[in-house]
C-alpha cells in the first residue's frame, strides 16, 4: 500500500532574500558606526600630537640658533686677535717682557706668577708661537661650527646626492673640532684673565667701576658653556 505524500508545492518565499538584505544592512551600518568613532579621534589625536612636535622643532632650532650665535661671537674674537699677532709679526719675542712687566706688578695670583717664571718665560718666544696659533685656530674652529650650525637645516632638506655627502663629512670633521677648539679658546681666555690679575667675582666696593667678572672670564666660561653644548647636543641623522 502506498504511502500517501504531500504532493502540494511549497510556495517561494521572499524570507531568504529580505533577511540577507537586512543583515547586509546592519552590517554596513555597524561597520559605519566603527569607521567615524576612529577617524574622529585619529584626527583629534593627530592634531594634539602634531603640536608637540612642532614645539619641540622650534625649540631645537631655537637652541641651534643660539649656540651657533655665541660660536661665531667668541670664535670672531679669537680670529681676529690671532691674526693680528700674527700681522704684527714681532710678537713671539715681546712675550718675555709682557710676562716679566706682570710678574713684577704683584698682582698676579702666586701660583700663576711662579709657574710663568718656572716655565713660560724660558720658552716664552716658543710659547708667543703656541698663543698666536692658538688663538687663530681656535677663532677659525668656532667660527666655521657656527657657520654650519646656521647651514646645516638648509642642507638637510634642500640637498642631495654628491653635494649632500660632502657636506656631511665636512660637517662631521667640523663638529668633531669645535670642542676642542671651545677648550683652547677657553684656556685662552682663562689664562689672560690671570695675566691681568684674576680680580674677584664678588662684591668689592674698590672696584665700583667696574665689572663683576673681567671679559677674559667672560671668553673663558662661554667657551665651557660651548663645550657643554657641544657634547650634549643631539646629533641629526639623515
Amino acid at each position: 500500500m502506498a504511502i500517501p505524500t504531500n504532493t502540494t508545492p511549497t510556495q517561494p518565499t521572499e524570507t531568504g532574500p529580505i533577511r540577507q538584505r537586512v543583515a547586509e544592512t546592519v552590517r554596513r551600518f555597524r561597520g559605519f558606526r566603527r569607521r567615524v568613532p576612529h577617524a574622529h579621534a585619529a584626527s583629534t589625536f593627530g592634531r594634539r600630537r602634531a603640536r608637540p612636535r612642532g614645539t619641540a622643532v622650534s625649540r631645537a632650532t631655537n637652541t641651534n640658533v643660539a649656540l651657533a650665535g655665541l660660536q661665531l661671537v667668541i670664535g670672531y674674537q679669537w680670529l681676529v686677535s690671532g691674526i693680528d699677532k700674527i700681522l704684527l709679526g714681532a710678537f713671539p719675542a715681546q712675550v718675555s717682557p709682557l710676562l716679566m712687566g706682570s710678574i713684577s706688578s704683584g698682582k698676579l695670583p702666586t701660583y700663576f706668577a711662579a709657574l710663568l717664571r718656572a716655565v713660560v718665560v724660558p720658552n716664552a718666544a716658543a710659547f708667543g708661537y703656541a698663543v698666536m696659533l692658538g688663538e687663530t685656530l681656535a677663532g677659525l674652529g668656532l667660527v666655521a661650527a657656527g657657520v654650519f650650525n646656521f647651514l646645516r637645516p638648509q642642507f638637510e632638506a634642500r640637498a642631495r646626492g654628491r653635494l649632500w655627502e660632502i657636506f656631511a663629512l665636512t660637517d662631521r670633521l667640523v663638529m668633531g673640532l669645535a670642542p676642542l677648539a671651545a677648550v683652547g679658546a677657553g684656556l685662552l681666555g682663562l689664562s689672560f684673565y690671570l695675566l691681568d690679575g684674576a680680580s674677584t667675582i664678588w662684591f668689592t666696593p674698590s672696584l665700583a667701576y667696574g665689572g663683576a667678572i673681567a671679559p677674559e672670564l667672560v671668553l673663558a666660561l662661554a667657551s665651557l658653556v660651548l663645550v657643554a653644548a657641544q657634547l650634549i647636543r643631539p646629533h641629526p641623522g639623515r
